[in-house]
């Protein structure tokens, strides 16, 4: 067995790629979300009488639909990551919530899924293949500032 640590060290070596794997993320999860509100826009009156059924007004049917596509793109392209997950994050646990309490847990699994990955790339952050990711290349901190060249918490 010892003989297979060179192998497996190298291997794991090999397809460990943190840039990569949140490129992927933020590259599926944006996906998702355009498709989802490119869905909405598309027919926008069957979009609004779902919302109103919810009790929403179809200007937040209107709002959601394009924050989907907007955030989904960004979310794709590495524009403001962080910043569009929480609103996407948010918006799938207002929308679990609120289907959930009527229709069960059963019924929000994917909407619960899709906020704990916003979630997931709001915590770890935007990755090394981002447009415009707003993070520090140092510390990684969203609002960063420096004294000195030295990354400092805002307290």
């Amino acid at each position: 067995m010892q003989h297979l640590q060179p192998v497996i060290n190298h291997v794991s070596r090999f397809f460990y790629n943190r840039a990569v794997g949140l490129l992927v993320i933020r590259v599926v999860l944006g996906s998702v979300f355009l498709s989802h509100g490119l869905t909405k826009v598309g027919d926008m009156a069957t979009t609004i009488l779902a919302f109103d059924a919810l009790g929403l007004s179809p200007i937040i049917a209107v709002l959601i639909a394009w924050v989907e596509i907007i955030g989904g793109v960004s979310l794709i392209l590495g524009i403001a990551p962080r910043i569009w997950a929480t609103l996407l994050g948010l918006e799938m646990l207002v929308a679990a919530l609120m289907i959930g309490l009527v229709e069960g847990i059963e019924a929000v699994q994917f909407e619960i899924l899709l906020a704990a990955t916003a979630f997931g790339i709001v915590l770890i952050g935007s990755g090394k293949y981002a447009l415009y990711k707003m993070e520090c290349n140092k510390c990684n901190g969203l609002f960063c500032i420096k004294k000195n060249q030295v990354c400092v918490m805002i307290s």
